[in-house]
Formats: structure tokens, C-alpha cells, sequence
């Protein structure tokens, strides 16, 4: 998926959003958008639409002069969603289809995104999600290869959300009554707003799970991982028979991959356009 000329004005949009809640400061403020709007005059139209958030997260770096500047929202997240573990979790285990309620719950933790064109409200969304159907619902085929396959990549997406993920990898494993050769959960090599880094993987105890391994992608910023679309990256979904790809950039930059599976609440009218979906709905989506 290529940026489209709507994605401008959400970047924008973003960019304000996230200037507030960094920042008091008016002039930073300011400062902020300023500098962003300067580094959109320099954008690759082919590029995707993940480097608006590289391009926003830099640009708060630099101005704020804090080079973890979402650190302390992304602990407030973790920890808001790990607070409701315990009650998630007997959801899950109290329901008819266990794996089929935890897809549910992980698409409505999608909801937790800084970067939204919309934000919708996290309890609102599992209850929304709890109570009605998949948009887009390829639960049987993803049942199925959730028994048969061996080696899982799960691409994760935001802090807190990922607390909904643990529950759906637990899940996973709970039908399949032993463990999948190995877990890789890929994640950005660096901050880059509210996307997780390893130090939140280990946080929410994702870490624990068995046969575990992190690899990272980069943040935008060299040094910090693989390009997200490079062959080293391709290679590493080659290895894995079950692919996992969560929230809208991840969407985005993989949705052409064959065989993958893609949970999100769609938040943006480009994308709910390319899958037939309103925007907040949720979907789990496999590519045949």
C-alpha cells in the first residue's frame, strides 16, 4: 500500500495530537508541526504509510530533544491493559471458542494507537467486539493452521495492545496443547511513538512464552533493524508456516504477503476501502 494524498492531512492531524500530548509548551508545539510539515515536502509518494510515523516520532525527538519521548505513554498502556489481564483472560476462558474470543479481544487492544486517523475508546471496543461479529472473519482457515503449523512470526503493533496479543498466543497454544517450535515477535528496533520495542515485549511477559525470539525492524532510523519490506525481512516470513500480522501498518506493509493473517480494527478510510469494511469494525483476514 502506497500513500495516498488522504494521508497527508492525517499526518498532520497526528502530528498535532502527539505534539499535545507531549508537550505543554505552545511554541514547541508549533515548533513541531512546522518541522513536520517541512519533511512532508520531501516524502516518496512510494513510499508506505508508516514513514509518516517515523517521519512525526523524528521529528519529536529532535525538537522535544527526548529521544524516548512516548516511553512514559507507552508504560501507561502496558500497564492499563495489564491490569485487566485477569478479567480478559477468564473471558476467554468462560467462552465457547476460546481462540475465537482472544481474536476478538486482540483486534479490539487494535484500538490503542497513537498514530489513528480515529481513537476509539478501549472498553467500548471489547465490548463492541465481544458482543458482535468479525468484519472480515477467516477464523476457520486460521483455526486450522493454528493446529497444523509449526513456526509462528507474529509482527506486533502497539504498547498495550500487545497484552491482548499475549492472550491470543495463549490461546493459540491452549487448543494446540504443546508448544510451536518457535514464536518469533518482530518489533521496531527503536522508539517510534507508541510501537513496541523489546523492552515491552519483556515488560507484559511476552518474553516467557515458550521457544521465543525477538527480531527487530527499524524505526525509521538507521541502525535500528532491517528495513520493513527488505529481503531480510521477507526471508524471516518465509521461515514460518503461521504469519501473524497485527494492526493497520502492519496491514499496510504486508498485506500482499501470501498466506498471512491480519487482525486490525480499521481505522482509516483508504484502508476500509481495500478490505470492503467500515471503519471500526475489526477483521481478521487471511490472504489465500
Amino acid at each position: 500500500m502506497k500513500i495516498d494524498l488522504d494521508c497527508l492531512s492525517c499526518a498532520l492531524k497526528m502530528t498535532s495530537r502527539n505534539a499535545r500530548l507531549i508537550t505543554k509548551d505552545i511554541e514547541l508545539q508549533r515548533k513541531i508541526m512546522i518541522e513536520v510539515i517541512k519533511a512532508l515536502e520531501a516524502i516518496n509518494w512510494d513510499s508506505i504509510p508508516i514513514e509518516f510515523t517515523f517521519i512525526v516520532n523524528n521529528v519529536i525527538t529532535k525538537v522535544t530533544g527526548n529521544p524516548d519521548p512516548f516511553k512514559e505513554f507507552r508504560k501507561k498502556s502496558n500497564d492499563m491493559v495489564l491490569k485487566i489481564y485477569p478479567k480478559l483472560k477468564k473471558m476467554i476462558e468462560e467462552s465457547a471458542d476460546r481462540l475465537e474470543t482472544a481474536v476478538k479481544l486482540s483486534a479490539a487492544g487494535n484500538s490503542i494507537d497513537f498514530g489513528a486517523y480515529v481513537q476509539p475508546d478501549l472498553h467500548e471496543s471489547i465490548e463492541k467486539a465481544m458482543k458482535g461479529r468479525l468484519a472480515i472473519n477467516d477464523y476457520g482457515e486460521f483455526r486450522e493452521k493454528v493446529l497444523e503449523a509449526e513456526n509462528l512470526i507474529y509482527f506486533l503493533d502497539n504498547a498495550g495492545e500487545i497484552v491482548f496479543d499475549r492472550l491470543l498466543i495463549e490461546a493459540m497454544l491452549d487448543i494446540r496443547s504443546k508448544p510451536f517450535k518457535s514464536i518469533t515477535l518482530v518489533v521496531k528496533g527503536g522508539p517510534a511513538m507508541g510501537d513496541v520495542i523489546p523492552e515491552d515485549v519483556e515488560y507484559v511477559g511476552l518474553d516467557k512464552l515458550p521457544n521465543v525470539k525477538i527480531r527487530c525492524v527499524s524505526n525509521g532510523t538507521e541502525g535500528t533493524g532491517p528495513w520493513l519490506l527488505s529481503e531480510t525481512v521477507r526471508s524471516w516470513i518465509r521461515e514460518h508456516d503461521l504469519r501473524v500480522f497485527k494492526g493497520h501498518a502492519n496491514f499496510e506493509a504486508y498485506h500482499e504477503e501470501a498466506d498471512s493473517f491480519f487482525i486490525l480494527m480499521v481505522k482509516c478510510p483508504i484502508v476500509a476501502k481495500m478490505v470492503g469494511a467500515p471503519i471500526e469494525s475489526f477483521i481478521l483476514k487471511h490472504s489465500r
